[in-house]
């Protein structure tokens, strides 16, 4: 069974889940796909397959994300892994590859790929563990790695900075690959209508319970939007007193064309109170961009799938941490 591990050695903040969605969109046009997460912040505790009476509070927001755009593949959720690949290969007999989402820690099961993230701005050759720094496991993990993605590059990479990471990752350069972030599409996130005109027309308030917003600012300011901000903390979960003060901010504004803005994920746990419904609330799509070797990296993902069979046993590791 072809299984796929998304992971890093930090806290967060390196990009997993559009990573995720990159290799859903490569590969569920040939294969069966089935994600399975951990679903941080859901108020269940058992294995969940998504359906149509999930919501972030079931399965949390990341799967529900997965869930809500791509309606080809099937959503799981289990903090035991090995028992989520269980459950899976039970109740969807056709999955043909399972995408492991942030489980580089879970040695309990011993995926056949492992690719694991590194935000460009803060690599984990140039960190250190918690508390001090936001490294969850010695930098020797990075050894369990098949493949090495550093993320959120900037547009333009000279070959210096490149050898940078190739002289501190202990890997071959074929294996390592730079990502960037790219904004695509701005919809409805009710319905997933695109927004009207460009974004520059409207007033904006940008809404946030991410690690890093200040990304998205910055191509605001790139946009010439006007903007203004409220910033939650990371998975952060909405509640009714948020919704008043998003209200009366969103009330202050006087363009006619308004609109409030917030990331995938965010929307994912806004659902959960129908208040919200009563806003013009539009998703920033996020992709990630490969500055080279993307055809490179695309076949070895698909040589690795097809190469295993779903025959193949399912591999165990280490206990699980």
């Amino acid at each position: 069974m072809p299984i796929i591990c998304v992971g890093n050695l930090s806290m967060g903040g390196t990009g997993k889940t559009p990573h995720t969605e990159m290799l859903i969109r490569l590969l569920q046009d040939e294969f069966k796909v089935s994600t399975l997460s951990r679903g941080y912040g859901r108020r269940t505790s058992d294995f969940q397959l998504a359906n149509a009476e999930s919501s972030a509070l079931t399965i949390g927001d990341e799967p529900f994300q997965y869930y809500r755009k791509f309606p080809k593949i099937k959503v799981a959720v289990e903090k035991k892994r090995v028992l989520g690949v269980l459950f899976i290969l039970n109740q969807e007999i056709e999955t043909e590859v399972i995408l492991l989402d942030d489980a580089f820690q879970h040695r309990s099961l011993s995926a056949g790929l492992n690719i694991l993230l590194t935000d460009y701005n803060k690599p984990f050759f140039e960190d250190l563990l918690l508390p001090i720094g936001e490294l969850r496991e010695t930098k020797k993990g990075s050894k369990r790695a098949d493949i090495v993605i550093v993320t959120k590059c900037p547009n333009e990479l000279s070959e210096s900075e490149s050898q940078r990471f190739y002289d501190n990752i202990p890997f071959e350069k074929e294996n390592i690959f730079f990502t960037k972030i790219s904004y695509k599409r701005i919809y409805k996130g009710i319905d997933f209508s695109e927004l009207e005109g460009e974004l520059s027309a409207y007033q904006v308030l940008l809404v946030t319970g991410i690690a890093k917003p200040k990304p998205i600012e910055n191509y605001l300011d790139e946009q010439n939007v006007n903007f203004e901000a409220i910033h939650f903390g990371d998975h952060h979960k909405f509640t009714k007193k948020d919704v008043a003060s998003i209200s009366k901010k969103f009330g202050t504004f006087t363009n006619s064309k308004k609109i409030i803005l917030t990331t995938e994920k965010d929307f994912s746990r806004m659902l959960v109170l129908k208040e919200f419904s009563e806003f013009p609330i539009f998703c920033l799509e996020i992709e990630v961009e490969f500055l080279r070797d993307q055809k490179k990296f695309n076949n070895k993902v698909l040589e690795y799938v097809r190469a295993n069979k779903r025959d193949s046993e399912i591999p165990s590791g280490e206990n699980e941490m």
